[in-house]
């Protein structure tokens, strides 16, 4: 029986279900509803901070600064799918051969964005217990304990990128070894040049 997602299997998931881009597309969706929640989410928590604390008027600024960030994030996560799958696929072509399509690439790419669905949750913790460990007896002293504590939990969320970063080679490589019609392995050379390169731009 075909696996239902390429998340585990995705040599056998794209040769029997092909590159069916509508499945991929839901999969970025999920991913940036994930992340548009867990934003919110932190703004809910900072606003009703403010609001016990008594200020009102910040509470109702943060709203007005993190909705323009959310459509921001949106937008991002859109144009990343196709930049990335553009980048994928012209190193395929380039290094592999000319066999597959851009729409194949398209939907490889889509899914490997299927753990975002972990990242969102863990950046929610961190940026939550952040929250929590701060006072706000004045705005430099609440931004300089809260960036503190956000590094403190720095680590944990670059080691899950990196290990997502590590998913994310072994879809793309396997998936584009399909859609290409390769077995060399240079597909995985491939993946982790795109995976990588995304997991090091996030650490700046």
């Amino acid at each position: 029986m075909a696996p239902r997602t390429p998340i585990l299997h995705p040599v056998a998931y794209f040769e029997s279900r092909g590159f069916d881009l509508w499945p991929a597309a839901v999969a970025v969706g999920v991913a940036t509803l994930s992340l548009t929640l867990a934003l919110a989410g932190f703004g809910v928590l900072l606003s009703d901070k403010l609001a016990a604390a008594g200020h009102g008027d910040a509470s109702g600024a943060v709203w007005s600064v993190l909705v323009s960030y959310l459509v921001v994030v949106v937008v991002a996560m859109v144009v990343g799918w196709l930049l990335a799958a553009g980048i994928l696929h012209l190193l395929a072509r380039a290094v592999v051969g000319h066999d597959g399509r851009f729409g194949e690439t398209l939907t490889v790419v889509g899914w490997g964005t299927a753990p975002t669905l972990l990242t969102s949750l863990v950046a929610f913790v961190i940026l939550a217990l952040a929250l929590d460990g701060t006072t706000l007896s004045s705005p430099e002293a609440f931004a300089r304990q809260f960036r503190a504590n956000v590094q403190s939990g720095s680590a944990l969320s670059h080691a899950l990128s990196f290990l997502v970063a590590c998913w994310q080679t072994f879809l793309y490589g396997r998936g584009l070894a399909v859609a290409f019609d390769d077995d060399s392995g240079t597909t995985w050379l491939v993946g982790g040049v795109v995976a990588f390169g995304g997991w090091l731009l996030a650490l700046f």
